[in-house]
Order: structure tokens, then C-alpha cells, then sequence
């Protein structure tokens, strides 16, 4: 580490040859680079011996986890761009889905256990912390092992987050309504593996896998699993935005291979695009001139440089276009993907508990009904529907004291619910809500 020098500005490679990094959202701290070099050719004409080329690495045009997207306005032309040409079309309905989930179930007092890689789960930690927040509510969340790691090198503060390089004994980091993220996604070793030993037969536990790669999803265990691909790529139109915005001589694609690739060549007309894959020196440009490649005609390369040309004539130049580079901004749920209108709709806070009892001026206890209770979030989650049961226990209880003590066996319909078949009458009608005490079978101990 001592050999590495970071770097945020204008830094000199070569006599003609300078580097600059900048945000490429896609994961906390991403950058990708400029590349500017002078044309020993052309050094009279400062102008046109500047020449600009943008590796992109695999970036976002939305930001992430505060960190700033790619942008492609420049106070100069972007020449040539190698474009790394990862796509993805389901990422924010991917996000949103598992923000559900989760939230839900950490909500209802499960312990929420999150296997993904360590950069991802500083990502989604820190979505999650916010969206809480956003949210008024509170929300623990743990960071375990590399994740943290990289949490603290990063020197974050976020809400809800705590973080646990190291831990002896896994009940130190799980707690029911407490969410925990640890890596690997496949969870065959380290955190992952450990924690999903600890909830595995728990039928309330959660392990939710966040797949960036090709990972195995969990099965043959009690507690409830979720498998979720969530790959932060931008989608096929976000990388035509890109290159119709930059407006380059030249397009080399990276990380596309076969009909992909060759979907990408045929893509754009505007500009020379490269993506060989082979093992060939190609010569993108020389004496003062961005070549085309060997195989096109002459007529084609004329008809690509005229598009060129026009447009050019319509490039955005913004002499303060360019940001100070990979420096975290304020997190914005929105333009993360989160769809934090629906999220409101299900968790969010009214100004006042809807289920909460009402005193009247004469002080009698005004008790709500299963019919006459506001609905909270459209009364969709899981945790709305145990709050509104609690409180119908509750009232029950309070109206009426009666206790009767009778046997039942539990059986389960094999999709985690728990069923009750009572093995005596009971004094009690469909649709009764009633409180249950449960005596266990060996110990004798009585739960309620």
C-alpha cells in the first residue's frame, strides 16, 4: 500500500501524457479515467494536439451510495471512449423488490440476514440506512467482516449502521428486527456461512442472497430464503445515451463477446467503433489523425466521419462541466432506483400511531375496531397485519378475561406457516381472535 500514491486531479504520466480520475457511480468510490495526450505532431496548435480519451470501467449513470454518476459533459471533446458494455434492465425493480422484503421482515421482527459481495453490501447497507431514515423509522444494521472493512476504510456515516470487522460468537450480530450483511453471496465460507449455520433453523430467520455473479441459491434449510440478481449495470439505452451524448470518434467496447459484441458494431453510425477481442495491435490513431479500422471501406468511413461532423455541431461544451472526481455527495434515494413513494405506502410513519387508542374529553377509552382502524400502507405488510392482531389480542383481553385451557397439535402447511388443530372443544367461533399460551411438550416452560 505504501507504493500507491491516489490521485484526484490532473496527474502526469508521461511528458505528453496526463490522467485524471473521474465518478463512475456502479459501486461506492468507482471511478473511471480520462486520459489527455498531446500531439508532439501538433504542438504549435494547443487547440487541436489535445486529444481525449475516456476509459468508462463499468459505471452508472445514476449515482451510488452518494458517490456521483458518470457524466458526459466535458469542458472539452471526449475523443475516443472504451466502453465497458455490462448491461442490466432489471436492477431498480430488483433493488425494490428486496428493499420490500427485507424491510418487511426486519419490520416483523425477524432476524434479516443479507449474504451479497462486500462492495454491494456497503451499497444496499447504506440504501437501506437511508431509506429507514426516510422513512421514520428505526432500523438496526450490521456490517460484518469485509464489508465493514471497507465501510470504515471509507470513513461512512450513515444512518441505522454499525459495523463488526471481527466477531467471536454470531448472537452478538443477529437480533430479531436487526438486519446483517455479510459476504460471500454464495455462502460456503466466512460470514455468509456462518450466519446462515445460525438462522438456518430458525422458521423465522430471513437469508436473503443479493447475486452479483452466478451464485448457488440456498435451499434445504428451515428459515425463509430470498434469491435476488442485482447487478448495478445501466441498461442498453443508458449506454446509447452515453455514446449519442459524448458524441466520440471512437467507441472500443469491453466486456461483450460474441453476438453481443457484434450487436454493439453495428450499433453506431456515428462514430468508429473497435471490439475485436483478438490479439492484434490496432492503431486507433496516428499522425495526427483517429484511423478507421483496416475493414471498413473508404465510402463507409467518409459516411461515419460526415455524422461525425454533424454532430459535433450540436455537442454541450461546459468549460465547468467537469466534477472534482469520486467525491460522495448527499444520498439521493430517487435518483438511486429506490421507489421510495411505495416504500412510504407500506412503512411510513403518520404523524400519529393509527393504532393507538383515543381518550375522549370525559375520559373513556374510545377502543378501535377491525372494521373502523386506519389502515397503515394499505394494510398489505406483514407487520401492519401482526400490529392489527396484537391489538385485537389486546382489546380482547381487556373486555374479556375469561380463560379456558384446552389441547392442540401443531401442524405447518410447508410454506412456514404454523397451523393450530385443536384436539378438545373450545368455547369459541370462526373468525375469534383469542391469546394462546404454550406450554412446551419436554420442558414444561410456558411461552406467551
Amino acid at each position: 500500500m505504501d507504493a500507491v500514491e491516489p490521485i484526484d486531479d490532473w496527474t502526469a504520466i508521461l511528458a505528453n501524457l496526463d490522467v485524471r480520475p473521474v465518478s463512475a457511480g456502479h459501486t461506492p468510490g468507482a471511478a473511471g479515467f480520462v486520459v489527455r495526450f498531446r500531439d508532439r505532431t501538433a504542438a504549435d496548435d494547443l487547440l487541436n494536439g489535445e486529444q481525449h480519451i475516456l476509459a468508462t470501467g463499468d459505471f452508472t449513470m445514476r449515482p451510488c451510495a452518494g458517490f456521483p454518476e458518470l457524466q458526459t459533459t466535458y469542458p472539452f471533446d471526449i475523443d475516443a471512449v472504451l466502453l465497458n458494455a455490462s448491461t442490466e434492465d432489471t436492477y431498480r425493480t430488483a433493488l425494490n423488490e428486496s428493499l420490500q422484503t427485507v424491510l418487511e421482515r426486519a419490520y416483523a421482527g425477524s432476524q434479516v440476514v443479507i449474504a451479497t459481495s462486500s462492495l454491494t453490501g456497503l451499497h444496499y447497507a447504506i440504501l437501506l440506512g437511508h431509506t429507514a431514515a426516510a422513512l421514520d423509522r428505526e432500523l438496526p444494521i450490521t456490517m460484518v467482516g469485509q464489508a465493514a472493512k471497507l465501510y470504515n476504510a471509507l470513513e461512512l456515516d450513515d444512518p441505522g449502521i454499525e459495523t463488526r470487522e471481527v466477531f467471536e460468537r454470531t448472537a452478538t450480530v443477529l437480533e430479531q428486527g436487526r438486519v446483517t450483511i455479510a459476504g460471500p453471496e454464495t455462502p460456503q465460507k466466512g460470514s455468509a456461512a456462518r450466519l446462515l449455520n445460525a438462522v438456518k433453523d430458525d422458521p423465522t430467520g430471513v437469508f436473503v442472497q443479493l447475486a452479483t455473479g452466478d451464485a448457488a441459491p440456498v435451499a434445504n434449510v428451515s428459515c425463509t430464503t430470498r434469491y435476488i440478481e442485482l447487478r448495478n449495470h445501466p441498461s442498453i439505452e443508458t449506454i446509447d445515451r452515453v455514446v449519442r451524448e459524448l458524441a466520440p470518434k471512437q467507441v472500443v467496447i469491453k466486456h461483450a463477446v460474441g453476438d453481443t459484441l457484434k450487436r454493439f458494431q453495428r450499433r453506431f453510425d456515428h462514430c468508429f467503433t473497435w471490439g475485436t477481442n483478438d490479439e492484434e495491435i490496432h492503431r486507433l490513431y496516428e499522425a495526427g489523425e483517429w484511423q478507421a479500422p483496416e475493414w471498413i471501406a473508404e465510402t463507409a468511413a467518409t459516411q461515419i466521419r460526415t455524422r461525425q461532423w454533424e454532430r459535433a455541431q450540436n455537442q454541450p461544451f461546459d468549460p465547468d462541466g467537469m466534477r472534482s472526481p469520486v467525491r460522495r455527495d448527499a444520498v439521493d434515494l430517487e435518483a438511486e432506483g429506490v421507489d421510495l413513494d411505495a416504500l412510504e405506502t407500506t412503512f411510513g410513519r403518520t404523524s400519529t400511531d393509527p393504532y393507538s387508542t383515543s381518550t375522549s374529553d370525559d375520559d373513556v377509552t374510545a377502543v378501535e375496531t377491525k372494521e373502523n382502524r386506519p389502515q397503515r400502507g394499505g394494510g398489505d405488510s406483514i407487520e401492519a397485519e401482526l400490529l392489527a392482531r396484537l391489538e385485537a389480542i389486546e382489546t380482547k383481553l381487556d373486555l374479556d378475561r375469561s380463560e379456558e385451557t384446552v389441547r392442540a397439535r401443531v401442524l405447518s402447511d410447508g410454506n412456514g406457516e404454523q397451523l393450530l388443530y385443536l384436539l378438545e372443544q373450545a368455547d369459541i367461533e370462526a373468525g375469534d381472535i383469542i391469546e394462546i399460551s404454550v406450554s412446551g411438550a419436554d420442558t414444561g416452560e410456558t411461552q406467551r
